[in-house]
């Protein structure tokens, strides 16, 4: 049987204050704040600022611990067989290893190499142990993909998704698709869980968010870290032997990541936001008429975004999409149908979104917002169905910047890792 403490604020004989004081500090019951410049005094006490957006955590408010049973379910299993790769197999023995040690662990795999299937393994280990499992994301996008996928291919298995606005908020189960956000309501509940794109935004250098994961799980439970585009701190924990990890350098079907080729534009985003696209993107882009091949374009902001569809809609089947495209969801699908060749991005879609036939490329690649990591990602959008595992990807910039250079890197290192393991195809 187990046990959910469920936190929410409210004034009740069974509860926990929001804040704390321990000797000359103060301590966030709520999100586990502990840094007392993050905590400020108003008339009635003391509250804490970290996790201020979700209301007042303070010595005047209450928290609510409140003890629910879960019965433990039949024998949990898969409706079908799960085919991995070599190395894939050896990633997911290398989980159910690390969560039967308790210990926190990482796979750093590359884009494509098929990270959630990897967990399979473990999510099932622990469920048929009666245990509660969390696979936490920053994303509400990866939550709503991720949830008809695993209610498909789980069977005997309560699952529920929880995000901003999910209509399975207060009910049971036994394995949870969550953003990060959403952990805020657990405490010491979960006995494993896996944290998904853990360099991504919002979670990334977030110290409530990663509160909200450390309150949620067991004292003893461990986390599987997974990225592709692992932070310097993570590469640092990796070096210094603090983290256990497992790396996989190539794709489940064992094609190269696509390495990006530069191309060098003039002021490319003066240009569009006078209604002009540089000559060079768009005959590259009228390259693809002719093919059956469906291209993202990346821009880095949303004047660039609705600029350069007014230049390209006389000539191509696409639509502009951003984080408050009203029809968000309806365009990512009607692109994913098919009914249109190009879908212009800002970098929302970096991640979480896989289409099977794509080029890709990114237009003023010299802005600041496209890092390393985001590079990574976007070309990470390439080539990943095994049936078209090769795609023309380029990066559109007015000059080269440090970030291009280290993602160009970074792609070439995995594919020479992968290449002299003599795993590549």
């Amino acid at each position: 049987m187990i046990s959910l403490l469920r936190e929410f604020t409210s004034l009740t004989t069974n509860s926990v204050p929001g804040v704390i004081k321990q000797g000359k500090k103060y301590y966030c019951n709520r999100c586990g704040n502990k840094k007392l410049k993050d905590f400020y005094r108003d008339s009635l006490g003391v509250y804490c600022r970290n996790c201020l957006v979700f209301g007042k955590s303070a010595t005047y408010t209450k928290i609510i611990r409140e003890q629910i049973i879960i019965p433990k379910k039949d024998k949990c299993g898969l409706t079908k067989v799960i085919h991995l790769s070599d190395m894939q197999e050896l990633a997911s023995k290398h989980c159910v290893k690390a969560y039967k040690e308790g210990k926190n662990t990482l796979i750093y795999a590359v884009c494509g190499a098929g990270k959630t299937e990897i967990v399979y393994e473990v999510i099932l280990t622990a469920l048929n142990e009666g245990k509660v499992v969390g696979f936490a994301t920053p994303r509400k996008d990866v939550v709503l993909e991720l949830y008809p996928r695993f209610k498909r291919d789980f069977c005997q298995v309560e699952i529920v998704a929880l995000y901003g606005g999910s209509q399975d908020k207060g009910r049971l189960a036994n394995l949870y698709i969550t953003t990060t956000h959403q952990l805020i309501n657990f405490y010491q509940f979960f006995d494993l869980i896996i944290l998904d794109e853990v360099d991504a935004f919002p979670y990334y250098n977030n110290k409530m968010l990663e509160g909200f994961v450390q309150k949620a799980k067991k004292k003893k439970a461990p986390i599987i870290f997974l990225t592709a585009t692992p932070t310097r701190k993570i590469q640092y924990l990796m070096k210094t032997k603090q983290l256990d990890y497992f790396i996989i350098p190539l794709r489940f079907h064992r094609y190269p990541i696509p390495v990006p080729r530069v191309s060098l534009t003039s002021s490319t985003i003066t240009k569009l936001n006078k209604g002009v696209c540089p000559k060079k993107i768009l005959n590259w882009l009228e390259s693809k008429k002719s093919t059956s091949k469906q291209v993202f374009v990346f821009v880095p902001d949303i004047k660039s975004g609705i600029n350069l569809e007014k230049i390209l809609k006389p000539h191509f089947t696409c639509a502009f999409v951003y984080a408050e495209s009203p029809n968000r969801k309806q365009i990512i699908n009607d692109f994913r149908a098919g009914k249109f060749q190009l879908i212009i991005t800002t970098t929302i879609l970096e991640r979480g979104v896989t289409v099977s036939n794509v080029d890709v490329c990114i237009v003023g690649c010299d802005a600041e917002i496209f890092d390393e990591r985001a590079i990574v990602q976007i070309v990470g959008r390439a080539g990943r169905d095994k049936n078209y595992p090769t795609a023309d990807v380029v990066l559109f910039c007015d000059y080269y910047t440090r970030e291009i250079r280290k993602a160009i890197k970074q792609i070439k290192r995995m594919n020479k890792m992968a290449k002299r393991m003599k795993l590549l195809l």
